[in-house]
């Protein structure tokens, strides 16, 4: 199951570098287009807004693994090891419950999108739904890999 998540993760974290890339080059063609050819592309800035939903939430669970996330260990240093362990294992039950939360809520909210049909009308009609999607996704790959880092650090791993 362990694999599964990894291959996962490292995919989600390759889609969230492809997605960077593309609006990158995206933005960089719109300036080209508007400054030089004077026909902007309409589409680059609500493409990039919404890559940026995927490629947030799709690589949270991949950063939580390298532990690259922003930490503050002020507290935690001034600790010994036991009180190390209890703080890891308190932040990782906290993960656990509000990303489970998040996960919960937002697939409810992205199932009644696509229930409902709601568009997002922009310069583009994309419907909701897809717009959230990545959403509850990514907050299932940080529970999972929440979940995984609870049971390393009751093992004493981590």
């Amino acid at each position: 199951m362990r694999r599964l998540l990894s291959r996962t993760l490292d995919a989600a974290a390759v889609f969230s570098a492809a997605c960077i890339a593309f609006i990158a080059l995206s933005i960089s063609c719109e300036v080209i287009a508007r400054y030089f050819l004077h026909r902007p592309l309409r589409w680059t800035v609500e493409i990039s807004e919404y890559l940026q939903i995927y490629f947030s939430f799709l690589s949270a669970a991949w950063v939580l693994r390298k532990k690259g996330h922003v930490s503050l260990d002020i507290v935690v240093v001034r600790l010994g090891p036991r009180g190390r362990k209890a703080f890891r294992l308190a932040t990782d039950i906290l993960s656990i419950v509000v990303a489970a939360t998040l996960c919960l809520f937002s697939a409810l909210v992205a199932r009644e999108q696509l229930l409902l049909g709601t568009p997002v009308i922009k310069s583009l009609e994309v419907p909701k739904w897809i717009v959230i999607a990545p959403i509850p996704l990514g907050m299932l790959l940080v529970t999972a890999e929440s979940f995984v880092k609870l049971i390393d650090d009751l093992r004493g791993g981590g």
